[in-house]
């Protein structure tokens, strides 16, 4: 079970931050997407599947967290409290949002707790962005009664997301969080610390 007594406050400032600023990037990415870019697209055949493109947007703030404070629990927590920000932003997708945000940041924690929270390189990176393309695809699977659909459609949907999710919640998450760990920005953090120690080892 998650011992959140082990939590310092640096990690609830961080958590809340990272939070609060993807709820906004997501926020923006999801209300664009759906009511801007979809319609445009609709004729050529992508609007049902335009949103698949930049799913692992919303990803990022369990993985990126997880990444960076490499504690137990880090991902369901900041995966949902994203989803709960959105929902007081007023978001448009209120009513099916936390269920979405919780499978999402289950689906990181999940990844994470396989390796007891001690690899945190790419591969586990890349993992923890499949995990919540299957969660959350699951979960849209049955609320959205795919089961129904075209099994081809369905299966485009997956692989986009899932390339989605290994691009922005994987790679870009990573590369992000080194590059602030390698200027010193997070250096109070577990990720912060191995840099902090490789930097001393090579001087």
């Amino acid at each position: 079970m998650w011992n959140l007594y082990k939590w310092k406050l640096k990690d609830v400032i961080l958590a809340s931050i990272i939070s609060v600023l993807f709820a906004f990037i997501c926020f923006a990415t999801v209300h664009s997407v759906s009511f801007v870019v979809a319609p445009l697209v609709m004729p050529f055949g992508f609007g049902d599947i335009a949103i698949e493109f930049v799913f692992g947007i919303f990803f990022m703030s369990a993985t990126l967290a997880a990444y960076v404070i490499q504690k137990p629990g880090v991902a369901v927590i900041v995966g949902t409290m994203t989803g709960v920000v959105q929902v007081l932003m007023g978001s448009a997708f209120a009513a099916t949002l936390l269920p979405s945000a919780f499978f999402q940041g289950l689906g990181v924690e999940a990844v994470f707790f396989a390796t007891r929270y001690k690899k945190f390189n790419l591969p586990v990176m890349l993992l923890a962005a499949v995990g919540p393309t299957i969660t959350s695809f699951v979960l849209a699977w049955y609320r959205g009664l795919w089961m129904d659909l075209d099994f081809g459609f369905v299966a485009t949907r997956f692989v986009i997301r899932l390339c989605s999710a290994l691009l922005f919640s994987g790679i870009i998450t990573k590369l992000l969080a080194d590059r602030l760990a390698k200027v010193g920005v997070l250096k109070s953090y577990p990720l912060g610390t191995k840099y902090s120690q490789d930097i001393d080892d090579e001087s």
